[in-house]
């Protein structure tokens, strides 16, 4: 077993109250007859965690203790396939157990873990719902999967049941405001990126105050400023960070131009799928007045696959970072809560558009330039 301890952030944790916790994991699934690992990825205060240890007979154990109950991940690494299972560290023993893999896992031990548990039963029909549509579109075929009319059907099949999903997400947030898993619901019910940011606010501030005032609360609404401080028409926060040469690179510098901000990172699959795209809009709009900022998300020790991506990608704008994480303060600033994701600024630094894929950010240049 092996213990790594990060300054980069894995995931957002969900903390209660300050304290000591120790706390167990106990598991047993089947045993999958191949070499198999299970990690797992949790915050303790400012650091981020990675322990491992190998998978024997279908058993494995973790020991540790953290500042606050927080949620964590496991992982289950077999052959080439890899499983996922959220849980919450919690004082006492938390019982891991599954028939198969994690996919078919329970987990029991300790209040939150069971208030958890809850919230998986609430959600358990809608994620039945997605799975199916991933089945769908896996069993298609090529011409299929590349058709208007298949792709059509996917978007109105997932827009249904995300509907479903955040009602449900809702009922289970206003039944249960006394629990920190119900910001945990809420975090889910909010997105990376909410339309209606006033809205998400409400809903937080009729959270029980123990929950609003707990670490994960203050840091809930910390993103929650950072989404008001970046609606539409509003100036876009300033921020300064360096380079890839270590020199410092000021938002403001980039004034009376149309600026593009990119949040992305060398790691994110998404954010490199995303890349061609943008280089595609850089090149047609680049001496009209246009220029992009990218502010990569990557690791304390993520420098030299910054910098590769950055060139095997061919993004020649200008690229900034400190370098930490899911910490990256201009992120933060902005509340992101997930990349790709992207900002397009009008030469005066208002915010003109945002959250631009595809060949969305080729028509938007298209209308404010042409305008």
């Amino acid at each position: 077993m092996k213990k790594i301890i990060t300054a980069a952030v894995l995931l957002l944790p969900l903390s209660l109250i300050a304290q000591e916790i120790p706390f167990e994991i106990k598991g047993k699934i089947a045993d999958p007859g191949t070499p198999a690992k299970v990690f797992v990825y949790y915050r303790n205060g400012a650091d981020n965690i990675s322990d491992s240890t190998d998978l024997q007979g279908g058993q494995f154990s973790f020991k540790g203790k953290v500042a606050s109950p927080s949620r964590a991940t496991l992982v289950l690494r077999k052959a080439m396939k890899m499983e996922n299972l959220s849980l919450y560290l919690e004082k006492g023993v938390i019982n891991v157990n599954g028939s198969e893999g994690f996919s078919t896992a329970t987990i029991s031990g300790g209040p939150l873990n069971a208030e958890f548990n809850k919230l998986g039963e609430a959600t358990k029909a809608t994620k039945a719902k997605y799975a199916e549509l991933n089945k769908e579109y896996m069993a298609a075929d090529e011409a299929t999967r590349k058709s208007e009319a298949f792709l059509k059907e996917r978007t109105d099949k997932y827009k249904a049941i995300s509907v479903e999903e955040k009602a449900a997400l809702l009922a289970f947030i206003k039944s249960n405001p006394k629990t920190i898993i119900a910001l945990d619901a809420l975090q889910s019910y909010a997105g990376s990126m909410p339309d209606d940011v006033a809205a998400i606010e409400n809903i937080y501030k009729g959270l029980a105050a123990p929950v609003q005032s707990s670490t994960a609360g203050k840091n809930f609404e910390k993103i929650l400023t950072g989404w008001k401080n970046t609606a539409i028409g509003a100036t876009a926060p300033e921020f300064t960070q360096n380079n890839t040469e270590g020199k410092p690179v000021k938002l403001v510098d980039f004034r009376g131009k149309y600026v593009l901000i990119d949040f992305w990172a060398s790691w994110c699959g998404p954010c490199r799928a995303e890349n061609p795209h943008v280089v595609k809009a850089y090149e047609k709009y680049k001496d009209k007045n246009f220029t992009i900022l990218g502010v990569s998300l990557d690791q304390p020790t993520g420098k030299e696959a910054w910098i590769k991506a950055i060139a095997d990608d061919n993004l020649t704008w200008t690229q900034v970072s400190d370098l930490k994480y899911w910490e990256n303060e201009a992120a933060r600033l902005y509340g992101i809560r997930g990349i790709p994701q992207n900002y397009l600024l009008d030469p005066k630094g208002k915010i003109i558009a945002k959250n631009l894929r595809g060949d969305a950010l080729d028509k938007k240049l298209a209308e404010v330039i042409a305008n």
